[in-house]
């Protein structure tokens, strides 16, 4: 039976593995389908965190959250990507010392993976109907680009 049973798992999960494996076109910007490119959402809340700690937007921000709808617009304002924000986590938002592991103001960044993005050049990252921002390059080899929530 379990013999069976790995067949059965072989026979579905292949053919997915196998059509990952078929390579994707890059055509320099987005809706080509299996490449993703990394945002890195910044959320200048000033919201009082311990660095690293999870986080959400807060205040004006709190509509920048895990889970919130995203679009990526491109310059005639049409949809080329769509997501859901991940959770973030609390970065440094001044150049001040604070005592370790004290409450300090922070920023919420959020990676965000974005299918078919492959360069910011002419994006808007839009969340929900209330925050737009142009995607920025970025200096992050790991990153397509930033974008500051205001």
């Amino acid at each position: 039976m379990r013999v069976a049973r790995r067949g059965v798992v072989l026979a579905v999960v292949l053919p997915m593995l196998l059509a990952g494996c078929a390579g994707s076109s890059n055509d320099g910007g987005a809706g080509s389908g299996g490449d993703v490119g990394v945002v890195r959402v910044l959320i200048p809340d000033g919201n009082l965190r311990r660095l690293g700690e999870p986080c959400n937007g807060a205040g004006a921000f709190r509509s920048v959250h895990a889970e919130a709808t995203f679009t990526v617009e491109d310059g005639d304002g049409v949809e080329v990507a769509r997501g859901e924000l991940p959770g973030g986590t609390a970065e440094q938002m001044m150049d001040v010392s604070f005592r370790e592991g004290m409450r300090q103001p922070t920023m919420c960044v959020m990676d965000v993976d974005v299918e078919g993005l492959t360069s910011p050049d002419g994006y808007e990252f839009v969340v929900g109907d209330g925050f737009t921002a142009p995607i920025e390059p970025s200096d992050d080899t790991e990153l397509i680009g930033e974008v500051l929530i205001s």
